[in-house]
C-alpha cells in the first residue's frame, strides 16, 4: 500500500474531525451514563444509509424520532 502524505490543511481538518468526534463520544457516554437506555441487551435498531433521519447531522435523533421500534432478531 502506497503511503499518502497530507497536506498541512488536511492534516488540521482530520485534527478538527478527531477532536469533535471526541466530544460526541464523551457527550453520549455521559448521556447514558445519566439516563441510560430503554432498549434491552438483545434490541437490533438498524437505520439504513438513505434513511431521512440521517439527512441533517445537526438534528437530534429525539427531534425526529418519536418511536423507535427495535427490529427483530432473525
Amino acid at each position: 500500500m502506497a503511503k499518502v502524505e497530507l497536506s498541512s490543511t488536511q492534516k488540521k481538518e482530520l485534527e478538527q474531525l478527531a477532536v469533535v468526534m471526541v466530544e460526541e463520544a464523551i457527550s453520549v457516554k455521559l448521556d447514558y451514563e445519566q439516563s441510560g437506555s430503554n432498549l434491552d441487551e438483545n434490541s437490533i435498531v438498524a437505520i439504513h444509509q438513505d434513511s431521512p433521519l440521517l439527512q441533517d447531522e445537526k438534528e437530534k435523533l429525539g427531534e425526529v424520532a418519536f418511536n423507535i421500534t427495535p427490529k427483530e432478531k432473525k
